[in-house]
């Protein structure tokens, strides 16, 4: 059963504690000293997922002001078993938050489908009610209901204590249109202490500070009443809910993303992120002239397009004149629309020496490893950007930008610089391109591209001794669309008794293992085998893999601490795997895998299996991609 349970009186609360102790690392520990805060830590304190046949009593309380108003479980098509909720329905719980400590804020994210209430004449004329944009969706009462905090699908908070009211959103005034009845809505609240933010589908809605009410009432209120209610005897309208989650602490970016439904052959909603045109232009590759003298303003790249909520890399070689410590590269981040015509406009221009200029651009906003703190150390960049590999990535949030430059120098010194800017409201396309002066770049087309990041439910897979056999331990499953390709980061933990114990990849279809229509194309391991209805062991390269028995010897060694960098490449039918592992001894091994999987429209899902071994992802690295080459 996945729905989280919750159980009555003093065995639900000690079980409750518990897992809140072991959160904050707080229970048999001596308080912090005086003055030294615990900063927020988001906690999912309660899952609510709707996988069983039935609804258990001991958790859900159904009620309904008829008989057929109950709530129960339902099949949807897009959705699988969800909670179903006709107009009048109601489902009270206990509210998971008044066991634990909310420091910031007190949070929710869930699906949500409102069902149009369609009225037929005698003529047979058919007439839509509007939409319920009243009643609860949501409701936080103390023990006497005579206090509450609503949440309504317009948005609407409604706050009555006796320590106040407060109202944000009422549809009395206005409809906002945030959650159209009829369809799926993937919906993140944060009630904070100075304010609130709304996402729908990982559109920012609202992301207010309240100055006229103090809201710390309504995230301490959220913390201690003991009723959560779902639905309402008030509701008119029928409603379905889904994978409701609850959480202490403000949500993140990964909460807010909204997850991709079963089916979808994109990322995220309605934007179809596989056919986005993210390249403006015939590729450019080589930005300047080679004997590095195109000034400034004369030579750029493509303008790389960057939609909300996305992320850009590139990869490139840096070359220099060396005279200043400007003449490297130079990023501009712009508004969709060509340099000089109507509607452009520079957020920020920053150079590869801490500098810049642009509309959102503040010089305080630059932070640094590495870089020089004095005229010889300046003297010194300048020789070590010559050849330099240099990495940027640009990463949105919301309104914010984010951009990391790494420069690895052909004598190993890494620079790195860190920038970020608030660019409007964070809805908008945006351009990004780089700019030469002095200088000539290369680009790496194969390691330029769009990306998103990954939810990641499983961080650490596998038993830690490595004890795990085969096919016990899986990782989460990734769902790859047609033309769109994963990236997995992870360190590789190995028993180091056989060549098969370390990582081993399954790439199926877009199913359950073992259920209705799962189908493997491949299974392989890190040691150049592997099976499958698409496999064809003729398939695989490597580099610096063994030869012999002592070198196959070694192999397992090296590979227990190994850095694995695995992409999953989809181009139409075609899957290219490339895993790069990086040893502790600085040992590189790559193996190569490619198949021939399906029709190439179908999405599929890749999943890593422990055998003797175990792995630890890194949430930053793991990633959906798409090349802008």
């Amino acid at each position: 059963m996945k729905t989280t349970k919750w159980m009555p009186a003093t065995a639900m609360t000690a079980v409750i504690l518990l897992g809140a102790s072991a959160c904050s690392t707080d229970w048999g520990k001596m308080d912090p000293p005086a003055g030294v805060a615990i900063a927020p830590k988001l906690e999912n304190v309660a899952t609510y997922e709707f996988e069983d046949e039935k609804l258990d009593p001991m958790i859900f309380k159904t009620h309904g002001v008829t008989d057929d108003a109950v709530p129960s479980l339902a099949q949807d098509e897009r959705k699988g078993n969800v909670l179903s909720l006709p107009a009048g329905g109601w489902v009270l719980l206990h509210n998971p938050l008044n066991q634990v400590t909310c420091q910031d804020a007190a949070s929710l994210t869930f699906w949500m489908k409102q069902i149009p209430t369609v009225d037929v004449a005698d003529d047979g004329t058919e007439t839509v009610s509007p939409q319920d944009l009243a009643s609860p969706l949501f409701a936080f009462t103390n023990e006497s209901e005579n206090a509450h905090l609503y949440f309504s699908a317009n948005g609407w908070l409604d706050y009555s204590a006796p320590d106040g009211e407060w109202s944000e959103n009422n549809p009395a005034d206005f409809a906002t249109g945030y959650m159209p009845q009829g369809e799926w809505n993937y919906v993140a609240l944060s009630v904070r202490n100075d304010g609130y933010d709304l996402y729908v589908n990982g559109e920012k809605k609202v992301a207010k500070n309240v100055t006229d009410f103090d809201c710390s009432k309504l995230v301490a209120f959220m913390n201690s009443v003991p009723n959560l209610t779902i639905g309402s005897p008030d509701a008119s309208e029928a409603w379905m809910i889904d994978d409701l989650k609850v959480y202490r602490n403000a949500l993140t970016a990964k909460e807010i993303t909204r997850p991709r439904l079963p089916g979808e052959g994109n990322v995220g909603g309605g934007f179809d992120f596989a056919t986005f045109e993210y390249r403006v232009g015939d590729p450019i590759y080589n930005i300047g002239a080679s004997d590095c003298s195109s000034g400034w303003w004369q030579e750029f790249s493509n303008y790389f397009r960057i939609p909300a909520e996305t992320s850009l890399r590139l990869t490139f070689t840096n070359h220099t004149a060396g005279d200043g410590n400007w003449q490297n590269w130079n990023l501009c981040l712009a508004t969709d629309a060509e340099r000089g015509e109507a509607g452009y406009n520079e957020y920020f221009v920053i150079r590869s020496d801490l500098y810049g200029w642009g509309g959102a651009y503040d010089g305080a906003n630059f932070t640094n490893t590495g870089y020089p703190t004095n005229d010889d150390e300046w003297g010194i960049f300048r020789q070590d950007m010559n050849g330099a590999n240099v990495v940027i990535d640009i990463k949105r949030v919301g309104p914010e930008i984010n951009v990391k430059a790494t420069a690895t120098c052909l004598n190993g010194k890494v620079y790195v610089e860190n920038f970020h800017a608030t660019c409007d409201e964070g809805d908008q396309i945006v351009r990004a391109f780089l700019i030469v002066d002095g200088s000539y770049l290369e680009l790496d087309n194969e390691n330029c591209y769009a990306f998103w990041n990954v939810p990641l439910e499983k961080q650490i897979v596998g038993a830690i001794d490595n004890s795990t056999g085969w096919w016990l331990e899986f990782s989460d499953y990734f769902a790859i669309p047609s033309n769109l390709s994963l990236h997995l980061g992870f360190q590789n933990f190995s028993a180091g008794t056989g060549n098969w114990q370390n990582w081993n990849l399954c790439v199926s279809t877009e199913a359950e293992r073992g259920g209705d229509g799962y189908e493997e194309y491949f299974v392989i391991r890190s040691d150049l085998y592997g099976w499958g209805s698409a496999y064809d062991g003729a398939n695989f390269t490597n580099t610096g893999y063994p030869t012999n028995d002592d070198e196959w010897g070694i192999f397992r060694q090296e590979m227990n601490g190994a850095y694995v960098d695995l992409k999953v490449m989809r181009d139409n039918e075609r899957v290219t795997v490339d895993a790069l592992e990086s040893c502790p001894s600085g040992k590189i091994y790559r193996e190569g895998f490619w198949a021939n999987c399906g029709s190439g429209d179908q999405t599929v899902n890749a999943f890593i299996i422990c055998d003797g071994s175990h792995f630890e992802f890194d949430t930053e690295d793991c990633y959906l991609f798409k090349s802008v080459f």
